[in-house]
């Protein structure tokens, strides 16, 4: 059982390695970066969901408060930008950053590691 987990983690990771020098390499908003992203996210919640199948989702109470921030913070900000021309867009501001092939690449890996950690991340114990 173990040397399966193992195997299947060292599959993932060499699949998002491969997905970030497929960003890294193609263009921003290319057809190539679209599709590597959207595989190695698809891998990453297929395997998420099939490791909690069956389980019930805990209550989230006071811990999702932080993140219903940011969500807030977020959609407010794309709501005035999209009342005021004037204002840059969130996307707007990170492309210039994500010009650079090597950022782009390092972002994709930490999005989906990010995206990993989320759905693998231990529970509390009820």
């Amino acid at each position: 059982m173990g040397c399966a987990r193992g195997r299947r983690r060292l599959t993932l990771v060499a699949a998002a390695l491969g997905c970030a020098a497929v960003v890294a390499v193609s263009g921003q908003l290319s057809a190539g970066a679209l599709v590597a992203v959207a595989a190695a996210g698809a891998a990453v919640t297929a395997t998420g969901l099939a490791r909690r199948a069956g389980a019930g989702a805990p209550p989230v109470g006071r811990r999702g408060l932080p993140w219903l921030v940011w969500l807030a913070a977020a959609l407010g900000w794309e709501l005035v930008t999209l009342a005021d021309a004037d204002l840059p867009t969130l996307s707007d501001l990170a492309d210039p950053v994500l010009a650079v092939p090597l950022v782009r690449g390092a972002a994709t890996l930490a999005w989906l590691a990010a995206g990993a950690w989320l759905l693998t991340r231990p529970r509390r114990p009820s």
